[in-house]
């Protein structure tokens, strides 16, 4: 057999190539687990109700876990109501910043999502430290005013917490998983949503997995929003054309079932 005498330059750049090849490959035992979401892309269509899905990862022996997802922060106003003698009135707009646009919560172990609970970056008290409320440009020193928002938001269905919701498969053994099945609901918005799996032991965070998922628009509702950005005037005609229409057909509609009578 022949053999052939390479140069030392060759083989210097073939072992540099192979160092950094294998530098670059990602290794199974460093991965720390997994995050698995299904499905990982939700299209919002003319007849969307919401999205059922499974978020699930596996677990060391003898640990607990909390599931969060959250939304994108948001800026948004809150009209706040008061009760002068027997009447509801308003008593002027709040606005809202730092906030995310959707929050639910999971965990094995109900007390990891217990109220009065400040002691981790999750749940209702995580987020009230970060939240912040203006009115008329001063801060709200109201106490109540982060209970009204929670309950604005558990009303939408964009905000819940699921105290042993968080699902564990042969607890005690070497191969746990957590799982959790959710619902977005119908006022979910299109953008990039995240979520994060906290690992605990003893009550201290042994390690936090990220991902994400994406919930866009799809046929009718992706079509009007790019009329809305990019032809502004036609979109406000269309919309009043489409509220006349409505309202004729309505009309005409009442007129034939009161002339039958």
């Amino acid at each position: 057999m022949n053999e052939k005498n390479y140069p030392l330059s060759v083989l210097f750049l073939a072992g540099l190539t192979l160092l950094v090849t294998l530098g670059s490959t990602p290794s199974a035992v460093a991965s720390g687990g997994t995050l698995v979401i299904q499905p990982r892309s939700i299209s919002i269509s003319s007849l969307f109700s919401g999205s059922d899905m499974n978020i699930s990862g596996d677990l060391p022996a003898g640990s607990q876990a909390v599931l969060t997802i959250r939304g994108k922060r948001i800026e948004e106003e809150m009209m706040r109501k008061s009760r002068h003698w027997d009447l509801w009135m308003n008593s002027g707009e709040v606005d809202i910043d730092n906030a995310p646009l959707l929050y639910m919560a999971f965990s094995s172990d109900p007390t990891l999502l217990a109220r009065g609970n400040g002691n981790f970056p999750w749940g209702y008290t995580a987020l009230e430290r970060v939240a912040k409320f203006t009115g008329r440009l001063k801060p709200v020193e109201d106490d109540t005013i982060f209970e009204e928002f929670i309950q604005l938001k558990e009303r939408d269905k964009l905000y819940h917490l699921y105290p042993g919701g968080l699902r564990l498969t042969n607890p005690g053994s070497g191969e746990m998983l957590a799982r959790a099945r959710l619902h977005l609901p119908s006022r979910t918005k299109p953008g990039t949503y995240h979520v994060s799996l906290w690992i605990l032991r003893n009550g201290k965070i042994l390690e936090k997995r990220t991902a994400t998922f994406d919930v866009k628009l799809h046929g009718m509702p992706a079509i009007l929003q790019v009329m809305a950005k990019k032809h502004g005037v036609a979109y406000g005609l269309l919309a009043v054309a489409v509220a006349m229409t409505v309202g004729m057909l309505t009309g005409m509609v009442f007129r034939r079932r009161g002339g039958g009578h």
